[in-house]
């Protein structure tokens, strides 16, 4: 009898707690804030704590029900669609793999095409069941315990203990909230192509056909997929001299007039002269 009272107090006595001067985790560990950690603490919630240095911390399941002295939520029923679940992954090859506590632990809910992790990492899963490759190894070149390197050559500093969590098609989120926006790459021609159209240089859009894209874009032009070319023009790229070039006419530097004859226009102007589309040479 005085076993189980000591079993059931044992039992009850099971607690977290995130406090202003320290933290009790669930496996009785204790841990006394400095004075700046202290100090840090701008306010404490039902499901994490905000710092007053801008960064926050996100409770777990877990914590977060044992920091509200809350019952322990029910999980869902583990089905499993195919050869990911909730204890492991059976590889096609034959070599399964068994999760350990915490990979099983941190596990919500399988789905037929993914996976939803109490950390915030999902996992997308392929037609076969099985997990997709991470993004961020397409975008992070490189990444070590201080810092990272994006595949768009922006080096990045880590405080300690932070990591990348997340990396998408336009930015990375870390674990401490702050995000990384990429930087867009220009296109050596100064054209934006987008799925369904593109901008050239001069401004001109050109809406795209469905199915139609660009495969191949250079300085002067592009080809669709049809097999269709098109060329840039290149008369408002010109002026390196400042000199203003319109449609029927040009206005030199020194405010001097130069009209041009009916049909000819500038293909190229340079810091000294300009060269017309009927071969004569103009100079500004």
């Amino acid at each position: 009898m005085k076993l189980l009272v000591a079993l059931c107090l044992m039992a009850a006595g099971v607690s977290a707690q995130y406090g202003e001067s320290g933290i009790v985790f669930p496996d009785g560990r204790l841990k006394q804030f400095t004075r700046e950690e202290a100090d840090n603490v701008a306010e404490i919630g039902e499901s994490g704590v905000v710092f007053k240095d801008g960064s926050h911390k996100q409770f777990d399941m877990e914590f977060a029900t044992l920091h509200n002295n809350l019952p322990a939520p029910a999980r869902p029923e583990p089905v499993a669609f195919g050869p990911y679940s909730y204890t492991g992954i059976v590889m096609p090859h034959g070599n399964n793999r068994q999760f350990t506590h915490d990979e099983h632990t941190n596990i919500v809910l399988v789905g037929p095409s993914g996976v939803v992790t109490a950390d915030g990492r999902n996992l997308q899963l392929d037609q076969e069941g099985l997990p997709l490759p991470l993004r961020r190894k397409r975008s992070v070149a490189l990444e070590g315990p201080s810092g990272a390197q994006f595949s768009d050559g922006q080096l990045v500093h880590l405080p300690v203990g932070v990591k990348i969590v997340l990396v998408g098609p336009s930015g990375a989120t870390l674990s401490n909230g702050n995000h990384v926006q990429f930087r867009e790459k220009r296109s050596p021609s100064g054209a934006v192509v987008g799925p369904s159209g593109m901008i050239t240089p001069s401004g001109q859009v050109i809406q795209f056909a469905p199915g139609v894209s660009v495969p191949v874009h250079g300085p002067s032009g592009a080809v669709f997929s049809t097999g269709k070319n098109i060329q840039y023009d290149r008369k408002k790229r010109a002026a390196p001299s400042k000199a203003v070039v319109g449609e029927s006419g040009i206005i030199t530097p020194g405010g001097r007039l130069i009209q041009l004859p009916h049909d000819v226009h500038v293909i190229l102007a340079g810091p000294s002269a300009a060269l017309l589309s009927d071969g004569s040479f103009c100079s500004v």
